[in-house]
């Protein structure tokens, strides 16, 4: 050996594993939207394709100058993807399973109650659709 210990070792992937898994751990980061087994399943998925890919993870030097960034970056951007998606589907369920959207406002009259708030227009802009002779046929018996 002629050069220096960290230029001729190399990181283990259980060790690389490890050093990301800690970037996640660190208390000033909270994921409020993604499991944290979600974000190990990430990392462990952006390993084996980075090591598949490159057949290993060089010397210390190199590892840590070239490619922990780059994982980094690339565990990053699949777990802002499950956060946007977790966001979504919480929006989402939220807005088409809420009280207030379904019942307070769209809600047909009945006996007991009246109509909701944006019923009467929604309902005359509906009339004015289907009266409309400019409206596209739907279906060939309507043509």
């Amino acid at each position: 050996m002629s050069g220096a210990w960290y230029e001729e070792q190399g990181p283990t992937t259980d060790e690389v594993r490890e050093k990301l898994t800690a970037v996640y751990l660190m208390p000033k980061y909270t994921y409020r939207l993604v499991k944290l087994t979600t974000i190990k399943n990430i990392i462990n998925n952006v390993i084996s394709a980075e090591e598949k890919q490159h057949g290993g993870w060089g010397s210390y030097r190199g590892y840590y100058t070239f490619t922990h960034n780059n994982l980094i970056k690339a565990i990053n951007k699949q777990v802002q993807r499950v956060m946007e998606k977790n966001a979504r589907n919480k929006i989402n369920h939220f807005i088409m399973n809420s009280y207030w959207v379904q019942d307070l406002l769209y809600r047909p009259p009945t006996k007991n109650r009246a109509a909701g708030r944006m019923y009467t227009s929604v309902q005359s802009h509906f009339k004015e659709l289907v009266n409309d002779e400019n409206t596209p046929k739907l279906r060939l018996s309507e043509i």
